[in-house]
């Protein structure tokens, strides 16, 4: 991420992949404490966990809801909500039609959706957001698209789904917004795309100059909710942040495997999105990333991210607002520092097309 920051701040675009999150706090335990299937009480059976997804819609949201469309089709999880939160790209209305279009493109039936206009004090370029308006739109087809507000807003719809099934887990992936906002109800687990500890930020592309680029996107665009999801949530917290997701970007190489394979909605969709003509240049540029497919693999398929752990806290305000801060008054969490490249790229690749 660090090596592309002068050409993002040279051309607006770019930024498309850098966006990038329950009482008492709980420490967070290894990625090997927590099993992907819980067992059932009753029976004695194994059930895969309840998840909701909460995104800001943004190109590598929808690739990873095509993703977990497939893992909750294999029956590895029980995909009940999609949040969408208007605090980052996606835009107001347009951003949960793209949720509809693409939860009915990927057969997710039955699956809730819900929004909220809650933002922070930051916004998200606007050019950048009618980018991923026009991309989004591009890999729906066909889909005229409601964009209603839902009548449960998604912090409430979070609160429910909480309250009745306790040990539901929450995939990240973008402004943390809705997830601070339905706090003290939060996830057994929380998984977030978002922050960086050890490697530079991603502002860029007509942000305030005043900040100084420490920050992340996600977090940046909402600090006081990053900070709360982070360090007020009762469950565990993992947060995949830059420093592991600089180790995914999206090749040509990948391109051209999933261009000769794609026999599956969600690989349909995927290659659709990333051959767009405003996003395929940007790639072989080599300027864009899985960043939120990896963060929601992490969280269904441990091993992928290497995580250590670590007291990680938020700055609020000030020119560093937004920054990820390793800090003896920090949460207890554990954050990612290294992806598998090849291993990521088999099983995503492998999933969109149902062979896993």
């Amino acid at each position: 991420m660090k090596t592309i920051l002068p050409a993002l701040a040279l051309t607006p675009v770019l930024v498309l992949a850098a966006l990038v999150a329950p009482s008492q706090p709980a420490a967070a335990q290894p990625a090997s404490a927590q099993p992907v299937l819980t067992v059932g009480r009753a029976q004695g059976t194994t059930r895969p966990p309840a998840v909701i997804f909460d995104t800001d819609m943004d190109f590598d949201d929808a690739a990873t809801l095509a993703y977990l469309s497939q893992e909750h089709r294999a029956g590895r999880i029980d995909l009940r909500a999609i949040t969408v939160t208007e605090a980052g790209a996606g835009l107001p209305g347009r951003a949960i039609r793209h949720a509809r279009c693409l939860a009915q493109r990927l057969g997710l039936r039955g699956v809730a959706v819900a929004d909220s206009p809650a933002t922070g004090p930051n916004s998200f370029p606007a050019d950048l957001r009618q980018l991923f308006d026009r991309v989004l739109t591009a890999a729906t087809p066909g889909c005229a698209g409601d964009e209603t507000p839902s009548r449960t807003r998604a912090p409430e719809l979070i609160r429910r789904l909480v309250r009745a099934e306790p040990s539901t887990q929450i995939i990240a992936t973008g402004p943390l917004t809705n997830v601070a906002a339905a706090l003290p109800y939060s996830a057994a687990r929380l998984t977030t795309m978002g922050g960086a500890v050890a490697v530079g930020g991603n502002l860029c592309c007509g942000t305030p100059p005043e900040f100084d680029g420490s920050q992340e996107f996600n977090y940046w665009l909402d600090p006081a909710a990053a900070r709360a999801a982070l360090t007020r949530s009762r469950g565990s917290v993992r947060m995949v942040s830059l420093d592991a997701a600089d180790e995914v970007p999206i090749t040509a190489a990948f391109l051209d495997r999933l261009a000769a394979g794609h026999g599956a909605p969600a690989a349909d969709t995927v290659l659709e999105i990333v051959t767009h003509p405003e996003v395929r240049p940007l790639i072989d540029a080599g300027l864009l990333y899985w960043w939120d497919p990896l963060a929601a693999m992490s969280a269904v398929h441990p091993g992928h991210v290497t995580f250590t752990a670590g007291r990680v806290d938020v700055v609020t305000d000030g020119p560093s607002a937004g920054r990820t801060v390793l800090s003896p008054s920090g949460r207890l969490l554990r954050y990612g520092t290294a992806a598998g490249t090849a291993a990521f790229e088999r099983r995503f690749l492998d999933t969109l097309n149902g062979r896993t």
